[in-house]
C-alpha cells in the first residue's frame, strides 16, 4: 500500500485524501492512514485554501516551476483530467463540468490552457486528412490559438494527415 500511495503522489499529487480514496476505492480515512504511512516523504501543502499532499522531494520542483504559457490538446481519458474529477471546478471557467465528465464515464479530449479545461476538442480521420475540431469555452487569446494550432499540426504529423483545422464557439 505504501508504494501504491507512493507511486500515486507522484503522479496526481498534490492530492487530497479524498483524490486518493476515490482513485483507489477506498473511503478517505483509510487514504489518510495510507498517506500518513508515508511518514516524511509526504508533505502538507495549501492549494488555493484546500488542503493536499505531495511527494517531499517534489515540492522545490512545484515551487520553481515557471507560470509560462501552455497550451496542450488532452487525449479523452487523460490522467491530467481523470485526476481532476473531483475538484475540476476549480480548473474550468464555468459550468462545463458535464461537457468533459459525461454520462458513461466518458472523459472528452480536453483543450488545456495554462493548466485549465478551457475547452473541449475532436478529431476524425477521413482519407488523407485529419479534421481537428476545437471547442473553446472561454475566449482564447491568440498567443494559445497558435500553440493550440501547433498541437493539432503535430497530431496530423503523427497520424501522416493533412491537418483541417476548425474552431467552433
Amino acid at each position: 500500500m505504501r508504494e501504491v500511495t507512493r507511486h500515486y503522489l507522484g503522479s496526481n499529487g498534490p492530492a487530497t485524501r479524498e483524490d486518493f480514496a476515490r482513485w483507489w476505492g477506498m473511503s478517505p480515512a483509510p487514504a489518510g492512514r495510507a498517506i500518513a504511512a508515508l511518514g516524511t516523504e509526504v508533505v502538507q501543502v495549501e492549494i488555493e485554501g484546500t488542503r493536499a499532499y505531495a511527494l517531499a522531494e517534489h515540492v522545490s520542483d512545484m515551487q520553481r516551476a515557471p507560470e509560462g504559457r501552455s497550451v496542450r490538446l488532452l487525449p479523452a481519458f487523460d490522467q491530467y483530467v481523470v485526476g481532476a474529477w473531483r475538484g475540476c471546478e476549480q480548473l474550468l471557467p464555468g459550468p462545463y463540468r458535464d461537457r468533459i465528465y459525461r454520462p458513461a464515464a466518458w472523459i472528452s479530449p480536453v483543450l488545456l490552457i495554462n493548466g485549465r479545461m478551457d475547452g473541449v476538442w475532436r478529431h476524425e480521420r477521413k482519407g488523407r486528412r485529419l479534421l481537428v475540431s476545437i471547442e473553446p469555452f472561454v475566449q482564447v487569446p491568440k498567443w494559445a490559438k497558435e500553440a493550440a494550432e501547433h498541437e493539432a499540426e503535430g497530431l496530423a504529423r503523427f497520424t501522416g494527415g493533412a491537418l483541417e483545422l476548425a474552431w467552433s464557439s
